[in-house]
C-alpha cells in the first residue's frame, strides 16, 4: 500500500461515521415530534372529553329545568295563574337545550355562555316558586273567603226558607180563615099556585119548586168579589138529583168531579144576603130523607135535610 491510499481510507470512515451520526440525529428527532405529537393529541383528548362531560351536564340540567316548569306550569293553571311568562322561559330553555345537542358542541363558548344562562334560569324558576307560593296564599285567602261566603248564603237561605214556610203557614191560614160559612140554610116549597111554605116535611104532591135561601157569616178576611156556589141536592138513595139539560153539571172537589143540581154566581161584599136558589124538579119527589149542600171555591159553606112523604 502507498503513502497516498491511508489517508482516502481515513476520510471515508470519517465520512461514514458523520453520516450515521447524522441518521442516528434525525431518528432521534423524529422520536421527539412523535412523542410530542401524541402528547398533544392526549390533552386534546382529555380536553374533548372535558368539553363533553361538561355539555352532557349543562344538558342535564337543562332538560331536568324543563320537567321543573312543566309541574310549575300545571300548578300555575291550577291555581288559576298566568303562564305566559314561565311560558316563554320554557322555550328559551329548550331553544338552549337544542343548541347544546348541535354540531357545535364542543365550543367552550357555547358551554360557558349556557352554563351564564342556567344561572339566570335558576333565579327565575326561584322567582316562580315565589310566584306560585304567592298563589297558593291568595287561593287559601280566597277558599276561606268563599266559606265565609257560602255560610252567609246558607244562613240567608235558612232564613228564606223559614220565611217562605211561614209565609205559606200564614197563606195556608188566611185562606182558611177567609173560607165563607153559610149561616143559615133555609129550605121552602112553592107550590102549584105560587104559595110558598116552610114546614117540617112535605107531600110530594105539593112540591113544584124548592127555594133554598142561605145567609153568609160575617167575615173580614174573605176577599170582596164575585163568588160562585153550587148547589146539591141528593135523594134518600144518594143520588144527586139533577141533569145537565136542567141546569146541572160538575165541579172539582176534594181533588175530583163532582156532580151538582144547579149554581149560582153572586157579589159578595160581606153586607148584602146572597140571592136564594130556586130550583125545579120536573117530576115527582121520592119519599125520604133529601140533603141539601152548598159549595164555593171548592169547599163546602153548609148543608140542610128537608123530608117529602
Amino acid at each position: 500500500m502507498t503513502e497516498n491510499q491511508l489517508p482516502s481510507r481515513k476520510s471515508n470512515s470519517i465520512f461514514f461515521i458523520v453520516i450515521i451520526l447524522f441518521l442516528a440525529g434525525i431518528i432521534v428527532y423524529q422520536f421527539y415530534l412523535r412523542e410530542k405529537d401524541k402528547e398533544i393529541l392526549d390533552i386534546q383528548e382529555i380536553t374533548i372529553n372535558e368539553k363533553s362531560e361538561d355539555l352532557s351536564k349543562v344538558s342535564t340540567t337543562l332538560d331536568s329545568m324543563r320537567t321543573e316548569l312543566d309541574e310549575k306550569i300545571r300548578e300555575i293553571k291550577k291555581l288559576g295563574g298566568d303562564t305566559a311568562s314561565i311560558a316563554n322561559l320554557k322555550r328559551e330553555i329548550e331553544r338552549d337545550l337544542k343548541n347544546s345537542k348541535a354540531k357545535n358542541k364542543r365550543s367552550l363558548a357555547l358551554i360557558s355562555n349556557l352554563r351564564d344562562k342556567i344561572e339566570i334560569y335558576e333565579l327565575q324558576l326561584s322567582a316562580k316558586d315565589q310566584e306560585i307560593e304567592k298563589l297558593k296564599n291568595d287561593t287559601k285567602n280566597l277558599s276561606n273567603e268563599n266559606k265565609g261566603l257560602k255560610n252567609q248564603v246558607v244562613e240567608k237561605e235558612d232564613a228564606i226558607s223559614k220565611l217562605a214556610e211561614e209565609k205559606t203557614k200564614l197563606s195556608q191560614q188566611v185562606a182558611i180563615a177567609g173560607k165563607l160559612r153559610a149561616e143559615t140554610v133555609r129550605i121552602s116549597i112553592i107550590d102549584s099556585k105560587g104559595k110558598e111554605r116552610e114546614e117540617e116535611d112535605y107531600k110530594a104532591r105539593k112540591i113544584g119548586k124548592l127555594k133554598i135561601s142561605f145567609t153568609i157569616a160575617d167575615n173580614p178576611v174573605a176577599q170582596i168579589g164575585s163568588k160562585e156556589v153550587f148547589l146539591r141536592i141528593t135523594g134518600p138513595e144518594g143520588e144527586t138529583l139533577g141533569d145537565p139539560a136542567n141546569g146541572g153539571g160538575t165541579f172539582s172537589y176534594e181533588g175530583r168531579e163532582s156532580p151538582y143540581t144547579s149554581r149560582l154566581s153572586f157579589l159578595f161584599d160581606n153586607k148584602q144576603a146572597p140571592p136564594s136558589f130556586i130550583w125545579e124538579k120536573g117530576s115527582p119527589f121520592t119519599t125520604g130523607t133529601h140533603t141539601i149542600e152548598l159549595f164555593s171555591e171548592g169547599y163546602r159553606l153548609g148543608q140542610a135535610n128537608f123530608k117529602v112523604r
